[in-house]
């Protein structure tokens, strides 16, 4: 089962998939794209580690995202991409700042049909992915800006299209925006600390300590 994540910065997706990744009851591996380098991210990369559980892998893959997720994604374990954007990010500037459409598409549309044959093949497994919707804000400046932003938006469409759910998190809150053959449905205490069942994705079923998420 695969389940796509995405908004904008900030906007709690990280907070949300690791919600769904404690909920599933499952033993979870994390992978992360990120690399620190500048303290900036060094800050944000600490703070992620901080909030994840002692008893969650975690792999690091910068630049070799399918490779990881195959290892990873066996049997029935949670597996947890933070992000697919960082990771088409790397992706393309290893390859320097030259321009060249053709052959840099070319590797991340292989790399996204490595990532969606490898859910398909293990059904069992459940595979979370956070992205980012790019292309919301003002076109970018610089032709790799602007190329980035069609790749990654190609990239989110072709995972959307094959994911059992997806979730758009808009200020901190999730909304299902295609929503697969079971719903989830989660309990969460309300002002008078009763528990109240909601799906997510709508207001009443967003919990009162909403702190620190990103």
């Amino acid at each position: 089962m695969m389940v796509f994540v995405t908004g904008g910065a900030r906007s709690g997706k990280s907070w949300f998939a690791e919600q769904l990744a404690l909920e599933s009851g499952r033993d979870v591996v994390y992978i992360a794209t990120a690399q620190p380098g500048d303290s900036e991210m060094r800050a944000r990369i600490a703070q992620h580690r901080q909030r994840r559980p002692a008893g969650w892998t975690t792999i690091e893959a910068a630049v070799d995202l399918p490779q990881a997720i195959g290892r990873a994604l066996t049997g029935s374990g949670t597996v947890l991409v933070d992000c697919l954007t960082i990771y088409l990010s790397n992706l393309l500037l290893a390859a320097g700042t030259e321009i060249d459409p053709a052959g840099r598409a070319g590797a991340v549309d292989k790399a996204i049909d490595q990532i969606i044959d490898i859910s398909l093949k293990e059904k069992d497994a459940y595979l979370i992915l956070i992205s980012n919707e790019v292309g919301m804000g003002i076109v970018p400046e610089k032709v790799l800006g602007r190329f980035f932003r069609d790749v990654a938006g190609r990239a989110n469409q072709r995972l959307a299209a094959v994911a059992d759910e997806v979730y758009l998190c808009v200020s901190g809150i999730p909304v299902l925006i295609k929503e697969g053959t079971a719903s989830r449905r989660r309990a969460w205490p309300d002002a008078a600390g009763r528990g109240q069942t909601t799906n997510w994705g709508t207001p009443a079923g967003l919990p009162l300590n909403s702190k620190n998420r990103t």
